[in-house]
């Protein structure tokens, strides 16, 4: 496979698997957006085999298999396939490899841990499964070429944890399915909310008030993070605004439908999304 085959085949699964990034990227120059399409299908794959319906000693090694592959894009070998458009972004851009690395650290916790019990012991999952991407992704924003500063770097990852934040919010009934609670059991013992009221997905005043609280906490992060944007050229700030414009709605209609969130999954059409492109542009 040449660079060219590998960089559609990236954008292939970016197109398919990634519903609200997709539409963030698409607002990029070729170049950064067709880098961020290589990043998102390695953390895709990364995220696929911890979810995958397989043994946990079966996940361990195909996610060792993936390290050792991400060890021989980030020396100049890839052996194939995405490997080596994502082997050239990070030359290209001077991706640290230890952020993307830190992506798989993220999904193996996923194999061994289904609760955390603080919010302190969350953050560190969020900051490998969720902040190490942005990290990943900040050079190719920035345009390559040279260091970040490390104010850009704490943006980059307090936006990221908003987001993922966001997700756990909207994916409470879908994790649940699956033996996976990523709101904080001490969050749960607060609002007096019990594991099996989120798998009947009771809705009494005390849920409310977890998700109103997940969901206030989540959008602090993202609304702190954004300004990471102020560190990046013009041509990438708006791909910033537009993804934590498309989360920040998810959590605006998870308020608007009193926080239930178990009847339906919380997403916008692809009008909405376009309509929020455009907006951001026109501001």
């Amino acid at each position: 496979m040449d660079l060219a085959t590998s960089y559609r085949l990236c954008q292939k699964i970016t197109r398919r698997e990634a519903k609200n990034f997709y539409y963030a990227f698409i607002t990029l120059p070729r170049e950064k957006r067709r880098a961020i399409y290589a990043v998102y299908a390695f953390c895709r794959e990364a995220d696929d085999i911890a979810d995958a319906v397989s043994t946990i000693e079966e996940k361990s090694s195909k996610l060792d298999a993936l390290r050792s592959r991400l060890g021989r894009a980030c020396s100049g070998d890839p052996q194939g396939g995405a490997d080596i458009a994502l082997a050239d972004t990070i030359a290209r851009f001077g991706i640290d490899p230890k952020d993307l690395s830190h992506v798989i650290d993220g999904v193996e916790m996923d194999l061994v841990t289904s609760r955390y019990e603080t919010f302190a012991d969350l953050q560190i999952y969020c900051q490998r499964v969720a902040s190490a991407v942005g990290l990943s992704v900040l050079p190719i924003l920035a345009g390559g070429g040279g260091r970040l500063p490390a104010e850009a770097r704490e943006a980059g990852e307090t936006l990221g944890l908003g987001m993922q934040l966001a997700n756990i919010v909207r994916d409470v009934a879908e994790d649940i399915t699956i033996d996976r609670v990523y709101i904080p059991q001490a969050d749960l013992r607060r609002f007096q909310v019990t594991e099996e009221m989120l798998r009947e997905g009771t809705m009494n005043d005390s849920m409310r008030a977890l998700l109103s609280f997940e969901s206030k906490r989540a959008l602090s992060y993202m609304h702190e993070g954004e300004h990471v944007s102020e560190y990046l050229p013009r041509n990438a700030r708006g791909c910033i605004m537009i993804l934590s414009k498309i989360y920040t709605r998810i959590l605006e209609m998870a308020e608007a439908r009193n926080y239930d969130v178990f009847k339906e999954r919380l997403s916008l059409s692809s009008r909405q999304k376009v309509a929020l492109i455009l907006r951001t542009w026109f501001e």
